[in-house]
């Protein structure tokens, strides 16, 4: 590299003769604005068609999430018995304790023997019936037939587990014979 510079210096004269031509400057700096303006339209552009996005997504979700998570469908689409009153949330709790206790004892009973399936298949019924009965209840208002046909549906899932408990314990004592 020092060679070159060297021959540049000792040649100086013959690459600093040419003059530019008239106009050259007002030319390259007409460019010179012409590619700022440019740059600062497309920049302009581009947070125009990034703003023009958003809008439409934020204006999207706005209309669609209420129709995915509306409040009215997820919350208030049923009522139980302890909507009703208080009294009739002591039955709720009374009955929904004894049945989670049957379902703990007959939990370990074998789900392969068809009376054992046929009465759980029974009580899944009844399950439904009663999530029905719920949607009843919140579309009917507390009306008394809606109430006592969700209580008599407690009863029945009760004595099911209990009949299914006593079968399993004469099964139990058979066994043990």
């Amino acid at each position: 590299m020092d060679e070159f510079e060297k021959y540049m210096r000792e040649n100086e004269e013959l690459f600093n003769n040419d003059e530019p031509a008239e106009g050259h400057e007002a030319r390259f700096l007409h460019k010179l604005k012409q590619a700022d303006e440019k740059k600062a339209k497309s920049a302009v552009d581009f947070w125009r068609v990034a703003a023009a996005i958003i809008l439409l997504l934020v204006l999207a979700a706005s209309v669609l999430i209420p129709r995915f998570n509306s409040p009215q469908d997820v919350q208030y689409s049923s009522m139980s018995l302890s909507d009703v009153s208080e009294d009739m949330a002591n039955v709720e709790l009374y009955y929904k304790s004894k049945l989670a206790a049957e379902y703990e004892k007959i939990d370990d009973l074998s789900k392969t023997d068809p009376l054992v399936k046929a009465y759980l298949d029974e009580i899944d019924t009844l399950n439904e019936e009663y999530q029905n009965l719920e949607a009843t209840l919140y579309k009917s208002g507390t009306h008394d037939k809606v109430v006592l046909a969700m209580i008599e549906n407690f009863r029945l899932r009760l004595a099911l587990m209990e009949k299914l408990e006593a079968k399993k314990l004469n099964k139990t004592n058979i066994d043990s014979l």
